[in-house]
This record gives structure tokens, C-alpha cells and sequence, in this order.
């Protein structure tokens, strides 16, 4: 390795042993930036036993020389095809600017490469990385091992002191309550070509990707059927916004974690008339902050919806991008034909 850490600090791949030592330092990295906790230690367990993610080959750790767990990375590169590699790491607030940040974004380069005979030798590969706007150590480690910022995102939140409006459904619309046993492949499948028109979008195995949809939506305590809301158009599903008990920062807040509508049916008002119905239910349930991660640069114009709904940026995220091989780039980067979000 290139980057070395420094003296008496050791490095060793994980194990889900490490889940409870991993999760305290996730959490003192997020009540140090956000306020608070973050995410749950179930909610990492669920995400760590993700079908095709590999804890004991794809997460790094660097402890120091007492033995405490300063510094995690993980590769995640279980889709097919992996021509995204996507990269999270932290490190101890205490010991920023160490040099612990560019040792593990070089290691996770090295793991990230073994993607690349996975891949179509044709196709564009590229490392991405989404930080904190505002952690400086992480950005001056990226930027010193060729990352560059392509995209930014942001985190936001209603916060409401009465109760929203009330949804108006566009003509012939109706709303159902989610069936587990009836409705769970055909939102999956609707959750796909919804989000085709988003950026980084890249089409894989359907029955990995339900595997992987239906084990990620519903395999923690944040998930709640009833707070799945479906649209439809007679028989059909129209759109989608799925829900959880609460998000992955804050347990406090009411969290959408999927909302979309397709493109026959954008533009008449159907995706406002879905947030309304979710945030009334949360507050009917005493949530009421309701937030959600939306693209900055949003290809359908989320943000404007959701700012028209009274929706504020809460933190902003900023995408960062390495090219490991040139090629074919088969994910989505723009919108071949009209597919803007109603408002």
C-alpha cells in the first residue's frame, strides 16, 4: 500500500462479529456531523446480510493501537453487472486527517478492481463515493486519490405543526393498501421502471434484484406495510411511495424511501397526491418530520415537488466518481425521452 497509517495502528478485513464495534463508530461519526444516532444496529445487520455482499471480503477495518475500531470501508459491488462499485467509509472524528482516510480509499480501490472481470470488457467501470458536503477530510482524500465530484444529493424534511393537506387523486386514480402475498413483485417491478429515469440507474437480473429489493425494503423494524401507499389506474399500478417507520439518520423522522410514478401517468398531480396521503398518515401516527434523499439534479425534477410541498434541504451529499476503465457507460445519465415528475 501506497498510504500508510500511522504508527501502531493495525488493519484486518471484518466479520459480522465486528457488526456492534462498527455500528458504535458509525454512531459517533453521525452525532458528531448530524446530531443524531443514525442508523440502528438492526438496520446495519440487514444491510450486512444483503444476498451477494460478502462482509469478510468487501469490509476493512483499521483499529488502533489499543485495539479500538477507528475506520471501516466497505465495496459494494454485488449487482450484476458491477460497473458501479459503490464505496462508504468513516473514520473516527478524533483522528481526521491522519492519513486513515486515503489508506482505506486505497485499499477500497484495490477491492473495487476485482469488479472489473465481472464486467464486459467493453463497459465503463467507475468507483463512486457519496460524502457529507461538509467533512473536509473526506473530500481532501478523495480529491488526493483522483476522485472527482460528478453529482450532489440532498437529505430532506417536512416538518409539520398541522396536518397536511388532504391528497387530491387525479381522475380514475385510486388508492390500495399493500398485500404482501399480491402486490410484492409487481412494486418491485414498478419500483424498476419508475427509477430507470434516474441517474445511475443500471438494469440487472430481475430475480436478483427482487431478492435484493425485497430483503433491503423489508428486513428491518423500520419497515411497515401499512405505509406502503400503491396508485392505481384500474387493474394497474401507476405509482408507488413506500415508507418506513423511520430513515437511516434520524429515528425520529418518518422516512419515504421509494416514491415514483410512471410516465404515462407524470404531470397530473399523482406523485404530490402520494406524498400528502404519506405524510398525513404520519402524522395521524405523531411523526411529523418526514424526510427523504433525493438527487440534486434530479432528472424528473423531484426536488421541485418536493420543495413545492413544503419540503426544506436538511444536508446535502456530494457525489464523487473514479473511472477505472473507459467504455460503454450503460447507466442512466440523462432522459432519452419525457419522463418529468408531476407536481
Amino acid at each position: 500500500m501506497k498510504n500508510k497509517l500511522p504508527e501502531g495502528f493495525n488493519t484486518r478485513m471484518a466479520s459480522m462479529a465486528d457488526l456492534p464495534a462498527i455500528h458504535l463508530l458509525e454512531q459517533k461519526w453521525t452525532l458528531h456531523y448530524l446530531g443524531v444516532e443514525g442508523m440502528t444496529l438492526e438496520r446495519l445487520r440487514n444491510e450486512y446480510e444483503l444476498p451477494g455482499f460478502d462482509v469478510s471480503s468487501s469490509v476493512h477495518l483499521v483499529e488502533d493501537p489499543g485495539g479500538l475500531l477507528v475506520g471501516v470501508i466497505e465495496v459494494w459491488d454485488e449487482s450484476d453487472p458491477p460497473v458501479s462499485p459503490y464505496v462508504y467509509f468513516a473514520v473516527d472524528p478524533d483522528l481526521e486527517n491522519l492519513g486513515l482516510e486515503n489508506y482505506l480509499l486505497e485499499w477500497g480501490e484495490t477491492r473495487a478492481r476485482q469488479a472489473l472481470a465481472r464486467v464486459d470488457p467493453e463497459l465503463r467501470v467507475a468507483i463512486r463515493v457519496h460524502i457529507n458536503h461538509v467533512v473536509e477530510s473526506s473530500r481532501r482524500a478523495l480529491l488526493a486519490a483522483g476522485f472527482q465530484q460528478i453529482r450532489y444529493s440532498f437529505r430532506m424534511r417536512i416538518e409539520m405543526d398541522q396536518a397536511p393537506p388532504d391528497p387530491t387523486w387525479p381522475e380514475g386514480i385510486s388508492l390500495q393498501p399493500y398485500d404482501p402475498e399480491r402486490h410484492a413483485r409487481v412494486v418491485f417491478e414498478t419500483d424498476e421502471e419508475v427509477f430507470q429515469d434516474h441517474f445511475g440507474f443500471v438494469k440487472e437480473d430481475p430475480e436478483e434484484g427482487f431478492e435484493r429489493f425485497l430483503h433491503h425494503m423489508t428486513g428491518d423494524d423500520s419497515y411497515d406495510p401499512s405505509l406502503w401507499f400503491l396508485a392505481f389506474d384500474g387493474p394497474e399500478i401507476v405509482g408507488i411511495c413506500l415508507c418506513r417507520r423511520y430513515g437511516p439518520e434520524d429515528r425520529e423522522a418518518g422516512y419515504v424511501s421509494s416514491l415514483g410514478v410512471k410516465r404515462a401517468w407524470r404531470r397530473r398531480g399523482l406523485a404530490q397526491a402520494l406524498l400528502h396521503q404519506a405524510f398525513g398518515e404520519f402524522y395521524r401516527r405523531g411523526k411529523y418530520k418526514v424526510d427523504l434523499g433525493v438527487d440534486g439534479q434530479s432528472l424528473t425534477g423531484a426536488t421541485d415537488l418536493y420543495k413545492k410541498v413544503g419540503m426544506r434541504v436538511l444536508r446535502q451529499y456530494d457525489l464523487y466518481e473514479k473511472v477505472l476503465r473507459p467504455g460503454v457507460d450503460i447507466s442512466v445519465n440523462t432522459l432519452e425521452s419525457s419522463g418529468e415528475i408531476d407536481s
